[in-house]
């Protein structure tokens, strides 16, 4: 036992004070750990395996800022998500560093690039080229929101050609018209999410997020031939239960911005898209971009 003690404690030692080697007596200078290929016969030995997680456990690994730069592989057939992802630590995110998906075909692409500017609502009025009930590529619901006669309320293009939202006071819904997904077995979509201002959301007043002044959030829905809204929830960990993303906690503001993709959805004749979305200030704004379905077979 003492001796196995004695070994333990030469190996701790060993690896405080000293560069890790592995297949080498001669490890790089610049390296803290230097994996050395092996070669048996016809056989090598080499590469690095690093962990390898489904999405679901990728979510629940506790990552914190100062875990910037820890890697993981996704591979969830589940989802049809294959990617080697980075965390961030200064924007609390996962970062895709090479990603393969089943989907190969683009369907459909909406980046806002094609409108007059301001095409959409302000203060609650239909601008550019929207027009309720006659405008079939995307429709808005802002019945739920509070911006009629503010100078800075609004939901619509913006001369960088995304879609902008600023100071809703209430949920405004941006859903994209039903978009045919017919021949393709499985289906991918994504939207690109990003965030200015001083964004916050406590959980524990959740039950009041579209009235209480305060919850920012931002929620991606699907529904495909027409069935009921399916919520993307805690996307990469940064969201909840109840919404896609959200700011981490009421103080910090930095909201998780980037891009929100969904794979591996089992085909249908329609795919629709709905994003929601809830600022409470005048600093605080959304914006959507590339809003991008694919197929595969």
């Amino acid at each position: 036992m003492k001796q196995t003690l004695n070994i333990l404690l030469l190996l701790i030692n060993f690896f405080s004070f000293a560069q890790v080697a592995i297949g080498t007596t001669a490890p790089s200078s610049a390296a803290v750990l230097h994996l050395q290929k092996k070669a048996y016969s016809t056989i090598v030995r080499g590469g690095f395996l690093m962990p390898v997680v489904t999405e679901l456990e990728q979510a629940l690994i506790p990552v914190v800022k100062a875990d910037d730069g820890m890697q993981v592989f996704v591979s969830d057939p589940s989802t049809g998500k294959w990617c080697w992802e980075v965390w961030d630590g200064k924007l609390l995110r996962w970062r895709s560093i090479n990603c393969k998906s089943m989907c190969t075909t683009q369907i459909y692409l909406e980046d806002f690039n094609s409108y007059a500017l301001h095409t959409g609502r302000d203060r609650r009025t239909d601008s550019g080229d929207y027009v309720t009930g006659v405008f079939t590529p995307w429709i808005i619901d802002d019945s739920a929101a509070d911006f009629l006669g503010q100078d800075n309320d609004y939901a619509y293009t913006n001369s960088s050609g995304y879609f902008e939202l600023n100071n809703t006071d209430g949920p405004v819904s941006l859903t994209t018209a039903a978009i045919n997904i017919t021949g393709y077995a499985i289906i991918c979509f994504s939207v690109d999410i990003e965030a200015t201002g001083q964004l916050e959301y406590n959980p524990n007043i959740h039950s009041t997020d579209d009235s209480n002044n305060t919850n920012d959030y931002v929620n991606i829905e699907y529904s495909i031939d027409g069935g009921a809204w399916i919520l993307v929830t805690n996307f990469g960990g940064n969201g909840t239960i109840h919404h896609t993303l959200v700011a981490p906690n009421p103080s910090d503001g930095t909201f998780p911005v980037g891009t929100v993709s969904v794979a591996g959805l089992s085909g249908g004749n329609t795919l629709r898209i709905r994003i929601t979305s809830n600022t409470w200030a005048a600093d605080e704004r959304f914006y959507y971009d590339n809003i991008t379905v694919s197929g595969g077979n």
